[in-house]
């Protein structure tokens, strides 16, 4: 067996060891315990004490060097980062088919925001082909709604106006006429004329002074007595006798003026009670008082016997009252026909259900009946 050379090394103090003689005298063995000596070990068995062999070594077997080998750059690299990968976006394709119905489009997906790489677009050349446009999707008709036409009347309001203002008397008797025929046929139609131009051209022809018309001569007169006796006349006489005067025509033309208002007052009247459900008083018909004055002031018994014809056809339960004193003081008048028309207008008013009295309130139907037994209490109180 080799045995290693102990190594001294020359820079460090050697330790001196002292001979065998000079060495202290072993102590008493102990066989109880070892003893560790971490500088010089020793083993004491049985009072043998044995020397070490080779020398306590002061230094490492071998020099291995300090400091590391490689010296690699200590500065910090920068993060690292995965490469974007360019979101490639395919070609739109074009259907050129004009029957092929457009794909439907899918829901929008949310994607991630990520860095898209821009590719150059590159600009059309002159010359090349424009590309096919992309069908567009149809378009949801637009509902245009058209203004409602505005209703055309259908009476000539102004065309009657200006035949009841013509001085043509012929002229306005056929347009009163026309009127009265009207509301009779057609009542709605009528309500048309429910005008205050209208209304006010009949008042003007009630109200015209006839006093510088022309009237009937002497000679007309005779000739109208031999045609009502039923004596023999000349061609001449009867021609004469048919003749009407500006004067006549005027009055005639009042009596026509005063029975279409009273058609155009009943039919107002009639449209305000069915609208609001009430009644319109006698004093506030269009053209009513006018024809009251006719009846007590206008000379002609011919015209007050036309007011008397007009104030019967518009008569109404409410109005029965009024009427009723009106006809009572026409039918004292001078003139006999006068006379016969108020007691005729009497008459059929007589015929006329009462006005229908305003409900009182319940309150008030019960304070009589609080009254009555208050009454009957009093004598029980005095008999007490």
């Amino acid at each position: 067996m080799m045995q290693i050379p102990s190594y001294v090394n020359p820079y460090m103090q050697q330790p001196q060891i002292q001979p065998m003689a000079q060495q202290p005298a072993p102590s008493t063995p102990s066989y109880n315990a070892v003893k560790i000596d971490v500088h010089n070990p020793s083993v004491n068995a049985g009072g043998m004490t044995q020397q070490p062999q080779y020398a306590t070594p002061t230094m490492p077997l071998y020099n291995y060097p300090q400091a590391p080998m490689y010296q690699y750059p200590q500065a910090q690299q920068p993060a690292y980062y995965p490469p974007v990968q360019p979101v490639v976006v395919p070609p739109v394709v074009t259907q050129t088919p004009a029957d092929v119905k457009p794909a439907e489009v899918p829901a929008p997906q949310v994607v991630e925001p990520a860095v898209v790489a821009q590719q150059p677009t590159e600009a059309p050349k002159a010359g090349a082909p424009k590309a096919e446009e992309a069908p567009k999707t149809a378009e949801a008709p637009k509902v245009e709604v058209a203004p409602s036409a505005p209703l055309e009347p259908q009476v000539d309001l102004n065309g009657f106006v200006a035949k009841l203002t013509n001085p043509d008397y012929d002229v306005q008797a056929a347009a009163m006429e026309d009127m009265a025929n009207m509301v009779k046929n057609d009542p709605q139609k009528a309500t048309e004329l429910l005008d205050v131009k209208v209304m006010d051209a009949l008042t003007n022809i009630v109200k015209a002074d006839t006093s510088k018309l022309t009237g009937p001569t002497a000679e007309q007169l005779a000739a109208r007595e031999k045609l009502l006796s039923n004596q023999k006349m000349t061609d001449d006489e009867k021609k004469l006798a048919s003749t009407i005067t500006p004067l006549e025509q005027a009055e005639r033309n009042k009596s026509y003026a005063m029975f279409t208002s009273a058609i155009m007052q009943k039919l107002y009247g009639d449209e305000v009670a069915k609208l609001t459900n009430t009644t319109v008083p006698i004093t506030e018909l269009p053209g009513a008082v006018t024809i009251v004055e006719q009846l007590k002031n206008n000379p002609n018994p011919m015209v007050r016997t036309s007011a008397l014809e007009a104030l019967s056809y518009i008569q109404n339960p409410a109005y029965k009252k009024d009427l009723e004193t009106l006809f009572t003081i026409a039918k004292n008048d001078q003139d006999k026909g006068v006379q016969e028309a108020a007691t005729a207008a009497l008459d059929k008013l007589s015929k006329l259900p009462e006005a229908e009295a305003p409900k009182a309130e319940a309150p008030v139907a019960e304070a009589p009946k609080a009254d009555a037994q208050a009454a009957a209490k009093e004598p029980e109180k005095k008999a007490a």
